[in-house]
């Protein structure tokens, strides 16, 4: 293609002809025939391109000649490395008229300037961000979305908690159908969580002037959760974990070992481990709290890091990298899809329990094993200030504020025992 070449070009006499560039792969020049409305007919920039197995087509604005030749080679040039990293340009492209479509006074715009400014700078738990940006697609956007923000009344939340707890919602997906998605008093507390924390953060930065979520009561109680696991149960999971091939299989001892939370667990990073001192490092920014925590590595712990077979992430050049993530499917990100491995779990070990005849295990959660080794702790003889340590809960005290301590020989000692409680009631071959 030359400019020279382009303006000699006459649209065709039926519909439309496409002229290639032969110095960008997929990039052309397309000239629609002539019609009464447009008798020099149309010529629009191009570019063909395979994503996903999928052959897809990008348009470039404006038009020629309004976009000459040099400005459409490096709008497609740019496309075509987007591509190379494995990101669909056509994707990006409609993200970016999204977020230019959404006015920053409506709910849709004050929900992504929360999302994007406070979840994800302040570094939120990705699981937690991902479920509080699903709950606004969810229920709040399709019914708020393009309303100014300051017009949402308490009366509006209500209504809208209502509606979720009785109804559910309807959206619409990227297929155009509309589908429902079911509600009830659970997810209404959900929502509700989310709309007040997006109008507290608004009102904090003066966006608005009053919150609307005052005084608004959680549609649905919820029962705390008390599941504790028994020795019995103890010993059967850690036995089914040791058969579970890595990440997940190490990843349920570790997590029954050490009691931490999952998603700072599931997040381990090769680089905040010191296997020959026994420590784990978590640094401020991977812990809920953003406070550092150091965990001490019960012997049982190391034996079981060691297992894990670090991953190898091939680079572009051809070269290996050491993958940074402990626990890792593919080695490029942490591991993911929880319930989806639990599920499969679970099935393993209630097929090992029905062939050997014993009753099964009643339903339990990954979040119950954190709750099982601060309970055991205690009745260790642990004190509760050192189970809350381990567990590193906040402490919001004048004292807790003040103070720096590790308390690792504390912690050293809890976790030790603990370990030691866990081999003293697996059978001997199970043991390490």
């Amino acid at each position: 293609m030359t400019d020279a070449a382009l303006q000699r070009l006459k649209p065709p006499a039926t519909g439309r002809a496409e002229y290639f560039d032969v110095t960008l792969p997929g990039f052309a020049l397309r000239i629609a025939a002539a019609t009464d409305r447009r008798p020099e007919g149309s010529k629009t920039w191009v570019l063909f391109y395979r994503h996903g197995g999928k052959l897809k087509r990008l348009t470039f604005e404006p038009s020629y000649p309004a976009l000459g030749l040099a400005g459409a080679r490096k709008k497609a040039g740019d496309a075509l490395a987007l591509l190379e990293t494995g990101k669909d340009p056509g994707e990006a492209k409609a993200a970016v008229k999204t977020e230019a479509a959404i006015q920053p006074d409506t709910v849709a715009g004050v929900v992504a300037d929360f999302v994007k400014r406070h979840l994800q700078a302040k570094g939120r738990a990705p699981r937690y961000v991902v479920e509080t940006q699903r709950n606004f697609d969810l229920h709040v956007l399709p019914r708020w979305g393009k309303r100014p923000i300051k017009s949402i009344t308490r009366r509006d939340v209500t209504e809208l908690l209502d509606e979720v707890a009785e109804q559910g919602s309807t959206v619409k997906g990227e297929d155009g159908k509309r589908r429902h998605i079911p509600g009830g008093p659970i997810a209404a507390n959900r929502v509700l969580a989310a709309v007040r924390a997006m109008f507290n953060w608004a009102l904090r930065r003066g966006v608005v002037d009053a919150v609307p979520t005052t005084l608004v009561e959680r549609p649905g109680a919820e029962r705390r959760k008390e599941r504790t696991l028994s020795a019995d149960e103890i010993r059967t999971i850690w036995a089914a974990a040791k058969k579970t091939a890595a990440p997940f299989g190490p990843f349920l001892r570790v997590l029954l070992l050490l009691g931490q939370r999952r998603e700072e667990t599931a997040r381990m990073r090769w680089a905040d481990l010191d296997l020959p001192g026994a420590v784990w490092n978590i640094p401020p920014e991977m812990t809920k709290n953003r406070r550092g925590h150091i965990v001490p590595l019960p012997p049982l712990a190391v034996a079981t890091l060691r297992t894990i077979p670090r991953n190898a992430l091939l680079q572009k050049d051809g070269t290996t990298l050491l993958s940074p993530h402990v626990f890792s499917s593919t080695g490029a990100a942490p591991i993911s899809g929880y319930s989806a491995f639990k599920r499969r779990f679970d099935a393993a070990v209630t097929k090992a329990l029905t062939e050997a005849e014993a009753n099964p295990i009643p339903d339990w959660d990954l979040h119950d094993l954190r709750r099982t080794v601060g309970t055991e702790l205690g009745r260790l003889g642990v004190e509760r200030f050192t189970v809350s340590k381990v567990l590193n809960h906040t402490d919001r005290s004048v004292t807790g504020i003040y103070d720096r301590h590790t308390y690792l020989p504390e912690k050293q000692a809890a976790l030790g025992a603990w370990a030691a409680y866990v081999e003293s009631i697996m059978p001997k071959e199970a043991e390490a």
